[in-house]
């Protein structure tokens, strides 16, 4: 009996007719941010911020005439009555992708991240952009949240997928602060604020959308907070992060700057950060949800397709003070937090634009299966052997489809 109520639960984890969710989906999206996913002022699963899918009702409508299935299932609100995983109170957040799943950014006739140079797919859901009342963190701002997800015991790390992320509400920007898991490291903070930007005009910096110019950070700082052995251990089971922010969009050579970013993971400091923590126009805002590479990293295609990404998200907080978070219900104190280290931890990496690479993608006008890809550090050779590739294979009609420098870390 034991083991049959094991793959019972399980099946309820991974089969997605179970969670077919279309209608409220599409609810979530067209209505504003107070809906706030049609939680309950009073679940604990959100308090201090209001949510909704990151997505416009026009992608999602061209979704479902594609048919992709994370407008059934992309994220649904779970209660414990359904023997689901539950951190704590009666509900949870459920995200499913599927590898085959794009459109979520969908512009212009584009599905803007799957067919991109390095293709991503994602479902998020996050702080407003609305216009007329964005809803973000300002500077001088100092905020404490909380965050734990759950991945289920057959979860793989196949590819790197972001986990939290406090986005640029400004499009050129990329995200100054990242919780990344890699798949042959672990579970990464990534800062991307320490030394500013540099203009880009030819390409991406890795994004999903080209602009006339994109700003991209001159330097990327890691912290690795779990390896991927201690990630592995924790499948089956909550990991609960505790953020603390002080937001500052001066300089980190400003004498005035005040910007700190104090990760726990568990209720262990892994990182104490000071120095620019967003950037110097807009506003920084929160993004929760699957959003990983579609490329694989340690598996195939098929492996991919195979296995889609479930995952779950509870306690999901934004308070001005760490006593307002009441850390109690998680078993944690903020005595115990502030009375660990506050001097500056050593970073497992630092990654600046001069050490980054670029990457060349060359098409054919006639043979529209041909893609190759390659990335290096010199540009104009790799634009030469590219070229060279496509035209060993055709003759005419090879063209340079997209060239960047590669965002680091990417």
């Amino acid at each position: 009996m034991k083991i049959l109520l094991s793959i019972l639960f399980f099946g309820f984890l991974f089969f997605s007719n179970s969670f077919a969710n279309q209608d409220e989906i599409k609810k979530m999206i067209k209505k504003n941010e107070n809906y706030n996913l049609g939680l309950s002022k009073k679940d604990t699963t959100v308090q201090g911020v209001k949510l909704k899918p990151l997505t416009k009702i026009d992608a999602f409508n061209y979704s479902v005439k594609k048919n992709y299935g994370w407008t059934k299932y992309g994220v649904k609100v779970v209660n414990s009555s359904e023997g689901l995983p539950i951190r704590y109170g009666d509900t949870s957040l459920r995200f499913e992708l599927h590898h085959e799943d794009c459109g979520f950014l969908y512009k212009s006739g584009k599905e803007r991240d799957c067919t991109r140079s390095t293709a991503h797919h994602r479902f998020e859901i996050g702080t407003s952009k609305n216009k007329k009342s964005p809803t973000g963190y300002k500077h001088n701002q100092d905020l404490w949240y909380t965050v734990s997800f759950f991945l289920p015991q057959e979860h793989k790390f196949y590819r790197k997928q972001s986990v939290y992320q406090f986005h640029s509400s400004e499009g050129p920007y990329n995200p100054p602060f990242q919780l990344e898991i890699l798949p042959k490291k672990g579970l990464m903070v990534k800062i991307l604020t320490s030394e500013g930007v540099y203009e880009e005009t030819v390409g991406d910096c890795g994004g999903s959308i080209k602009e006339d110019i994109i700003y991209c950070e001159k330097a990327e700082i890691d912290y690795l907070i779990m390896t991927l052995d201690e990630l592995k251990n924790s499948l089956g089971k909550w990991s609960d992060l505790i953020i603390h922010a002080v937001w500052d969009k001066r300089p980190s050579e400003d004498e005035k700057n005040k910007g700190l970013f104090e990760v726990f993971i568990n209720g262990e400091k892994k990182v104490h950060y000071t120095g620019q923590t967003m950037w110097d126009v807009g506003l920084s805002v929160m993004r929760i949800g699957i959003y990983q590479s579609k490329e694989a990293r340690v598996a195939t295609e098929q492996q991919m397709k195979d296995t889609p990404t479930i995952m779950f998200y509870d306690e999901i907080w934004a308070k001005k003070k760490c006593k307002d978070l009441k850390l109690d219900r998680l078993g944690y104190s903020c005595k115990d937090l502030e009375n660990q280290s506050d001097e500056n931890t050593a970073p497992y990496m630092v990654n600046r634009a001069s050490q980054s690479e670029y990457i060349i993608v060359v098409k054919n006008k006639t043979d529209k299966k041909l893609l190759i890809k390659v990335r290096g550090v010199d540009k104009e050779l790799l634009i030469e052997e590219a070229m060279k590739k496509c035209t060993d294979k055709h003759k005419e009609g090879c063209y340079v489809h997209y060239s960047s420098m590669v965002r680091i870390g990417q």
